[in-house]
Protein backbone atom coordinates (compact mmCIF):
# COMPACT_ATOMS: atom_id res chain seq x y z
CA UNK A 1 0.00 0.00 0.00
CA UNK A 2 1.43 3.52 -1.08
CA UNK A 3 1.02 5.97 1.26
CA UNK A 4 1.23 9.78 0.41
CA UNK A 5 1.80 12.64 3.00
CA UNK A 6 1.67 16.62 2.66
CA UNK A 7 3.42 19.00 4.73
CA UNK A 8 3.56 22.44 4.52
CA UNK A 9 6.83 23.67 5.84
CA UNK A 10 9.44 26.56 5.03
CA UNK A 11 12.71 24.48 6.22
CA UNK A 12 11.75 21.33 5.40
CA UNK A 13 12.36 20.08 9.21
CA UNK A 14 9.33 21.07 10.80
CA UNK A 15 6.15 21.90 10.59
CA UNK A 16 6.24 25.35 10.65
CA UNK A 17 3.61 26.86 7.41
CA UNK A 18 -0.09 27.82 7.35
CA UNK A 19 -1.32 25.49 4.43
CA UNK A 20 -2.46 28.94 2.73
CA UNK A 21 0.55 30.92 3.05
CA UNK A 22 3.27 28.00 2.83
CA UNK A 23 6.58 28.40 0.75
CA UNK A 24 6.64 24.61 -0.23
CA UNK A 25 4.33 21.70 0.59
CA UNK A 26 6.95 18.98 0.93
CA UNK A 27 4.94 15.06 -0.70
CA UNK A 28 6.32 12.62 0.61
CA UNK A 29 5.57 8.81 -0.18
CA UNK A 30 5.78 5.09 2.23
CA UNK A 31 7.51 2.18 0.16
CA UNK A 32 7.47 -0.35 2.17
CA UNK A 33 8.75 0.42 5.42
CA UNK A 34 10.69 3.93 4.07
CA UNK A 35 10.01 7.14 3.40
CA UNK A 36 11.24 8.76 0.12
CA UNK A 37 11.10 12.31 -0.17
CA UNK A 38 9.51 13.11 -2.93
CA UNK A 39 8.74 16.43 -4.70
CA UNK A 40 8.99 20.19 -3.00
CA UNK A 41 5.88 21.94 -4.95
CA UNK A 42 7.35 25.83 -4.44
CA UNK A 43 4.69 28.53 -4.27
CA UNK A 44 5.83 32.05 -5.54
CA UNK A 45 4.18 33.85 -2.28
CA UNK A 46 6.92 34.48 0.50
CA UNK A 47 6.00 32.58 3.47
CA UNK A 48 4.07 34.35 6.34
CA UNK A 49 0.57 34.25 7.95
CA UNK A 50 -2.63 33.66 5.80
CA UNK A 51 -4.00 36.59 4.65
CA UNK A 52 -7.06 35.27 3.93
CA UNK A 53 -7.03 36.03 -0.13
CA UNK A 54 -7.44 32.61 -1.37
CA UNK A 55 -6.83 33.28 -5.01
CA UNK A 56 -3.55 29.99 -4.51
CA UNK A 57 -5.76 27.58 -3.00
CA UNK A 58 -6.81 25.69 -6.01
CA UNK A 59 -3.09 25.65 -6.84
CA UNK A 60 -2.35 24.30 -3.55
CA UNK A 61 -5.40 21.88 -3.68
CA UNK A 62 -4.32 20.17 -6.62
CA UNK A 63 -0.86 20.04 -5.17
CA UNK A 64 -2.27 17.64 -2.68
CA UNK A 65 -5.48 16.30 -4.66
CA UNK A 66 -3.43 12.31 -4.32
CA UNK A 67 -2.19 12.56 -1.15
CA UNK A 68 -3.56 10.40 2.16
CA UNK A 69 -2.83 13.32 4.88
CA UNK A 70 -2.18 17.07 4.90
CA UNK A 71 -0.36 18.43 7.66
CA UNK A 72 -0.16 21.83 8.45
CA UNK A 73 0.64 24.30 11.13
CA UNK A 74 -2.73 25.86 10.63
CA UNK A 75 -5.39 25.07 8.08
CA UNK A 76 -7.93 27.46 7.79
CA UNK A 77 -11.83 26.63 8.09
CA UNK A 78 -12.83 26.75 4.71
CA UNK A 79 -9.56 24.29 3.59
CA UNK A 80 -11.07 21.95 6.01
CA UNK A 81 -14.29 21.72 4.49
CA UNK A 82 -12.85 21.03 1.43
CA UNK A 83 -10.87 18.23 2.38
CA UNK A 84 -13.81 16.85 5.22
CA UNK A 85 -16.02 17.30 1.98
CA UNK A 86 -13.22 15.03 -0.32
CA UNK A 87 -12.77 12.71 2.71
CA UNK A 88 -8.87 13.54 3.39
CA UNK A 89 -7.21 13.43 6.51
CA UNK A 90 -5.39 16.57 7.76
CA UNK A 91 -3.97 17.10 10.90
CA UNK A 92 -2.70 21.11 12.43
CA UNK A 93 0.55 19.77 13.95
CA UNK A 94 2.70 23.39 14.64
CA UNK A 95 6.03 22.99 15.25
CA UNK A 96 6.20 18.75 14.99
CA UNK A 97 9.31 17.77 13.63
CA UNK A 98 8.94 16.11 10.15
CA UNK A 99 11.10 13.08 10.90
CA UNK A 100 9.08 12.33 14.02
CA UNK A 101 5.22 12.37 12.26
CA UNK A 102 6.74 10.04 8.98
CA UNK A 103 8.16 7.86 11.53
CA UNK A 104 4.96 7.31 13.08
CA UNK A 105 2.59 7.34 10.35
CA UNK A 106 4.80 4.24 9.16
CA UNK A 107 4.19 2.82 13.04
CA UNK A 108 0.75 3.17 12.03
CA UNK A 109 0.17 1.99 8.84
CA UNK A 110 1.89 -1.28 9.48
CA UNK A 111 -0.64 -1.47 12.67
CA UNK A 112 -3.37 -1.69 9.79
CA UNK A 113 -2.15 -3.78 7.00
CA UNK A 114 -1.26 -6.14 9.89
CA UNK A 115 -4.67 -5.89 11.09
CA UNK A 116 -6.17 -6.75 7.25
CA UNK A 117 -3.95 -9.82 7.04
CA UNK A 118 -5.79 -11.09 10.16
Amino acid sequence: MALKIAIATNDGKTVNAHFGSAAQIVIYRAEGTKWSEGEAVVFENSPGTCSGNHDSAEERLLAVSECDYIIASRIGSRIQRYFEYNRQKYFEMPGAEISVILAKMLQYTQKLMQRKEV
